[in-house]
């Protein structure tokens, strides 16, 4: 199950807010404006207020308070949630088909807490609400339904199964009144079958853990402080099998033990020589928590010291290596894991920000992983994609999100003190991949670095390539400061459609020693010749070019698409990261692109050069 979206209500500086969120969620912003408790409200939700964070009257909205509200709400919108589930051996349903899914079809779980602990646990959904018996037919028992579906004289193949006598109870309903009148409500989960679903949904829910700053209201010594317990977590989750047999264990402890209780109860009785009500009080199956046996699992250091007696830097620094651990492990595909981080920063070099953040990006990558941070670091946030951040800005005492945008960009580099990493010649160029393509090529073709060596004059500050279309908040930055300079720009694009034919004019027209082209090929992926592609994705390309002015204008990423099976993005950024490193000079001038090539470089250089002057 994925994380789609969090909803808050009344919830410390949050009235009513929704919260969209993809793999990869960075909160930015001011302190004290409400980004840690986006990720704290995430921790309440999933540990019913009794994990990391510990769930207190504060948290209840200020104003709500004194307009007379009692309690807060928080909630989760899922998707891809399991559908069909068996709540029992003989009873299969499915979420949608018992109304249990939002307008959108999303699964929609609210958690409401009162005077400092849970008070209720409710689905929002799009539920048939021709009357208070159909809203609330899922809170009815077998013998319930049994009775309304008699009195209705309403036929049910099997009225063993409360799913089968639902289905034909709503039937029932839309043939007498025309339709099923379908209304957005809140459903308390806690009675009759729903609560067995709700017990089946919570088997995949997702393993939740949060990486807080040191705050008072923390427990700093829960979860993640201890890698090793999240995923002792991971394992009980998404492993059946295990669960099955434990599971069986304890079924067979706990009918023992209630035998036992209640031989003891009676002799009590005949003790008291009065009947008096107890019982035993003997968690079920359900209830029990087995990672909890594995309570000291961590790690220790030198002299046996413990992991939370060590520097918070030494800490983050088994974080980050626990982070890496993951990107480099075969993942359980059975199992959601989300990371809640507050400023994973904190304590890190800032070399070590970078490749924290990198590692972050990778794991968010992979299927079964969301990531949610909180930074100040303008290092770490630098490298992440714009689509990711979200700022957090406090108005009138209330907290709001916002997704990224031209405006919110400006407010971030203003509130962060973002500064451009620009030198004096910027090369622009489509996107990363033609970088990756422009570095190659002038690294490993000798004659072209003769010319320039691009990554020498980039060490030095002189020299940035940019991508027009990059999505890292790095090149938003310096495309905002960039009109407000006096930079000297070589802009170079596909000619694939010539949607940039426009710009490159004006880009010749300004008269400050700018320059634009068009590549003279489709796009760069043609500039790398049919043998060398034949070599890098083992296929036979030869068939494919009857000349080379024939190869210059195919659609080569799709092409090979075609032949390999990967997708055309992933062919794109092979091609310019990989392949590219094996075209020699011969290649271009076989192909006739070398003076063009050349001529790129060369102008580039006369850029450099005027700078230096």
């Amino acid at each position: 199950m994925k994380i789609s979206k969090i909803l808050l209500e009344n919830f410390r500086a949050f009235r009513s807010s929704e919260i969209d969120v993809r793999n990869l969620n960075v909160f930015l912003g001011k302190n004290d404006q409400g980004k840690s408790s986006i990720l704290e409200a995430m921790d309440i939700f999933f540990n019913d207020g009794k994990g990391t964070v510990k769930v207190t009257d504060d948290d209840l909205n200020k104003m709500a308070l004194s307009g007379g509200v009692s309690e807060f709400a928080i909630g989760i919108q899922f998707e891809n949630f399991p559908d069909p589930i068996i709540i029992d051996e003989t009873n299969e349903t499915s979420l949608k088909k018992e109304c249990l899914l939002n307008k959108q079809e999303k699964l929609e779980i609210w958690k409401l807490f009162k005077k400092g602990r849970l008070s209720s646990v409710q689905i929002k959904c799009f539920h048939p609400c021709n009357d208070d018996f159909l809203r609330f037919m899922l809170t009815k028992n077998v013998n319930e339904l049994r009775a309304f579906v008699d009195e209705n004289n309403i036929h049910v193949e099997d009225r063993r199964k409360a799913a089968e006598m639902r289905r034909a109870i709503r039937t029932h309903y839309k043939e007498r009144d025309g339709s099923l009148d379908l209304q957005e409500v809140k459903i308390p989960i806690n009675d009759g079958d729903l609560k067995k679903i709700w017990d089946k949904i919570k088997i995949y829910m997702p393993v939740f853990t949060l990486v807080s700053a040191d705050r008072e209201n923390l427990d700093t010594d829960s979860d993640f402080q201890n890698p090793l317990k999240n995923r002792i977590k991971e394992i009980f989750q998404g492993e059946e099998e295990i669960l099955e047999k434990l599971n069986s264990v304890s079924e067979k402890v706990y009918s023992e033990i209630m035998i036992f209780a209640e031989r003891t109860i009676e002799e009590f009785n005949i003790l008291m020589g009065d009947k008096i009500n107890i019982k035993p009080s003997i968690p079920a199956t359900s209830d029990l928590k087995w990672y909890n046996v594995y309570k000291k699992i961590g790690f220790e250091t030198e002299d046996s010291i413990p992991m939370n007696q060590r520097g918070s830097g030494f800490r983050r620094l088994i974080l980050l290596a626990s982070i890496f651990a993951r990107t480099k492990e075969d993942l359980n595909d059975n199992v959601d894991v989300v990371y809640a981080i507050e400023e994973p920063e904190s304590s890190l070099h800032p070399s070590w920000q970078k490749k924290l953040a990198d590692a972050l990006i990778e794991l968010s990558e992979k299927e079964k992983y969301q990531t949610f941070l909180t930074s100040h670091s303008p290092a770490m946030i630098r490298i992440f994609n714009t689509s990711s951040i979200k700022y957090v800005e406090k108005e009138n005492g209330e907290s709001r999100v916002y997704d990224f945008n031209e405006d919110i960009a400006t407010k971030i580099i203003e509130t962060m003190g973002l500064l451009p990493n620009i030198g004096k010649v910027v090369v622009c160029v489509e996107g990363n991949n033609d970088i990756n393509f422009l570095l190659n090529i002038n690294q490993n073709i000798e004659e072209l670095k003769e010319i320039i060596d691009l990554k020498k004059e980039m060490e030095s500050g002189i020299l940035t390539i940019m991508p027009m279309h990059g999505g890292n908040l790095k090149d938003f930055i310096a495309k905002h400061y960039l009109k407000n300079t006096n930079v000297l720009e070589f802009h170079l694009y596909d000619k694939d459609d010539g949607s940039y034919f426009e710009d490159i004019e004006k880009v010749r027209q300004r008269k400050d020693g700018s320059y634009g082209t068009l590549t003279s090929l489709r796009e760069i992926e043609n500039y790398s010749p049919p043998e060398v592609l034949e070599e890098c994705f083992n296929v036979k390309l030869a068939s494919e070019m009857s000349s080379i002015e024939d190869w210059g204008e195919k659609n080569i990423p799709k092409l090979i698409e075609e032949k390999v099976k990967m997708k055309e993005s992933i062919v794109k950024k092979k091609i310019c990261n990989d392949c590219s490193k094996k075209i020699t000079k011969d290649h271009l001038m076989e192909m006739g692109t070398w003076n063009e090539v050349k001529g790129w470089f060369e102008k580039i250089k006369e850029m450099v050069e005027r700078c230096y002057e």
